[in-house]
């Protein structure tokens, strides 16, 4: 899929995690274009920054949204890094970015009844059905989060942007 000129309106919103991240590009409010996972082993945040900026001159978003890193509930070093240089791409390539706290996903979701993360991505399978079939099951505190969670957050992200553009879910 190409994206034609920046005038569509598009919005890529991403979520690092230790091994990569997930990300979910809109079109609108409740229609989703595109996602996946990324991850590297060997150079990762080089190789996760390169796969960032194909995605920005694949499909060139107009707005770019990404959980806060830094501040209240700071991420890894190498996590804010990333997330400093895609916020710094997504500039660079003319998106405008946004940046939520956890608690704006979570004030969002709140009319839905959803306060943990695998409750909002429940409620966004929910909505996003081409999505849905990739929900991963409820974490166990002795398993490691499942990477299909990462298309959740971000995806969660981007409904937070639409719902205060909109103000509503």
């Amino acid at each position: 899929m190409t994206a034609g000129p920046r005038n569509k309106g598009l919005l890529l919103a991403a979520h690092p995690t230790t091994r990569g991240f997930g990300w979910v590009l809109f079109e609108a409010p409740l229609s989703v274009l595109d996602w996946g996972i990324a991850s590297a082993k060997a150079g990762r945040n080089a190789r996760l920054i390169a796969r960032f900026e194909r995605l920005l001159k694949r499909y060139e978003p107009t707005v770019f949204v990404l959980e806060e890193f830094e501040g209240h509930e700071p991420r890894t070093e190498r996590i804010q890094a990333l997330c400093r240089e895609m916020a710094h791409l997504a500039l660079l390539h003319g998106a405008d970015t946004v940046v939520f706290p956890r608690t704006a996903v979570r004030s969002a979701f709140a009319g839905s009844g959803a306060t943990t993360r695998h409750e909002i991505a429940e409620v966004v399978a929910k909505h996003l059905d081409p999505l849905s079939h990739r929900l991963p099951k409820k974490r166990k505190s002795w398993n490691s989060e499942d990477a299909r969670q990462s298309l959740f957050d971000a995806a969660a992200l981007a409904l937070t942007y639409f719902a205060r553009a909109m103000g509503s879910l």
